[in-house]
């Protein structure tokens, strides 16, 4: 496509397997596949062509497929649309994932309702681009200024005054209640995120997903949101996971960093059965094309070492 340039990179960078690896058909059935979030690449940035070199970066890495930020989207136009899907087809890479933000959790009927005709605009236009699944948030109490606060403060919050974590939690529940028939009628799951606020726990996310009860309600797990023992939590809600998506941090974080034991979370992935798709965010301050072919790398790695026997059924 003329006017992008791919970036150079490397054989022996590239985060695909060599052709005689590639070869091992029968230890390579039910391996998740690689996957890289915009945001790793353009972080929250508009750019006019943004998506479009993420698309072609993410084919010269090699792997499977990209997760586009919402909000990073020059454009919601069906002719931009279009124009995505299949640039990402001739290239070999899926579009596995639409990472929306919205926040349930307010205690006004009207902001709340504006919120569900968000999620089913964007249900909606993930159908249109052949994206099977959307990341939902929960929303946070937005009582401590802003996410710069939040961040500084672990994720915790206090509660809206007047109100209780069970109105939270109700405000959500009847949210994705209004959105199931979108849900449905596209075929999009919803694959709510420990995005902190009241699903920033597994118990907050098992209690959302237990309430809704929806085939079109699943989770997506973020390894770097659980900022405390994060692998006892990362076990608790993997079984009902969709999407996984991995920070790493390379420079340092831009918010915090994490020291996550990568062979062990992904060892907890095969043990949960998990052979979906492993994206990646990259949230730190080093160059971020460098930083994602060492993430990629080091995921496959590791699909590599705990996925050679996975049982062929």
């Amino acid at each position: 496509m003329p006017g992008f340039v791919r970036a150079a990179v490397k054989d022996e960078n590239r985060a695909i397997a060599p052709p005689e690896q590639a070869a091992k058909t029968d230890s390579l059935k039910g391996r998740p596949k690689l996957c890289i979030s915009t945001y790793s690449l353009q972080n929250f940035r508009r750019d006019p062509d943004g998506i479009e070199k993420c698309i072609l970066q993410a084919a010269d890495f090699g792997v499977d497929a990209v997760d586009i930020l919402h909000r990073s989207m020059p454009s919601e136009d069906n002719a931009y649309c279009q124009k995505l899907k299949q640039l990402a087809y001739r290239n070999g890479v899926a579009l596995a994932c639409l990472s929306i933000h919205q926040d349930f959790v307010d205690p006004h009927p009207e902001y709340r309702q504006r919120m569900v005709e968000h999620t089913i605009r964007c249900l909606e236009l993930a159908y249109n681009m052949g994206i099977p699944v959307i990341r939902l948030n929960s929303g946070t109490w937005g009582t401590t200024g802003s996410f710069n606060d939040l961040m500084k403060a672990r994720g915790i919050e206090p509660l809206i005054d007047g109100y209780t974590e069970d109105d939270g939690f109700g405000w959500v529940q009847d949210c994705i209640y209004k959105c199931i028939p979108t849900a449905e009628k596209c075929g999009v799951v919803m694959a709510l995120e420990n995005h902190w606020g009241i699903a920033g726990t597994p118990e907050g996310m098992i209690r959302i997903k237990n309430s809704v009860s929806s085939e079109w309600l699943k989770f997506l797990l973020d390894t770097g949101n659980f900022l405390e023992e994060p692998y006892d939590k990362i076990a608790k809600v993997l079984p009902d996971c969709v999407f996984v998506s991995c920070k790493t941090y390379q420079g340092g974080g831009i918010w915090y960093s994490l020291d996550l034991d990568y062979d062990r979370i992904i060892k907890q992935f095969y043990d949960a059965g998990y052979r979906g798709y492993v994206t990646l965010e990259f949230e730190g301050k080093a160059d971020p094309v460098q930083s994602c072919i060492e993430s990629l790398n080091l995921f496959k790695k590791y699909i590599d070492k705990h996925y050679t026997d996975y049982p062929v059924k």
